[in-house]
């Protein structure tokens, strides 16, 4: 089972933005700030993770904007979990639900499990008040 990555994920509106890059170079701080992410992020993780870029002959880094799309939506996969299954963050992997416990607070219902490896308290949402069933 591979490892799954949590560093340098963007958030939902981060994601959005990778729509709009363009098939043009990007600077690492002028694709930070397309991303809304700070610019250290695209050096210690992206770079790290050898996302595509090219050095031009004073060493500057260049990053295209659809091939740094291409590659972050191949490196942070979505991961598709079965019914019994919650993410375990400890772990990284997902896990199968262990002794689940039914609960509700509020309008939001969820179960709570513990991870079988090592032992984190893991929830998982199954509908809350605006009707979506998850």
């Amino acid at each position: 089972m591979t490892e799954t990555i949590l560093s340098g994920r963007l958030d939902g509106k981060g994601r959005n933005q990778l729509k709009g890059l363009l098939n043009m170079m990007y600077s690492p701080s002028e694709l930070a700030e397309e991303l809304g992410i700070d610019k250290n992020q695209v050096y210690r993780v992206y770079i790290k993770l050898n996302c595509p870029h090219v050095r031009d002959d004073f060493r500057h880094i260049w990053i295209n904007g659809q091939e740094f799309k291409a590659w972050y939506l191949e490196t942070y996969k979505k991961t598709e979990l079965a019914e019994d299954e919650t993410f375990c963050k400890t772990c990284r992997v997902p896990v199968k639900l262990y002794k689940p416990e039914l609960k509700t607070k509020g309008r939001v219902t969820y179960l709570l499990s513990h991870c079988p490896t090592c032992g984190r308290l893991l929830t998982k949402i199954i509908s809350s008040s605006r009707g979506n069933n998850y």
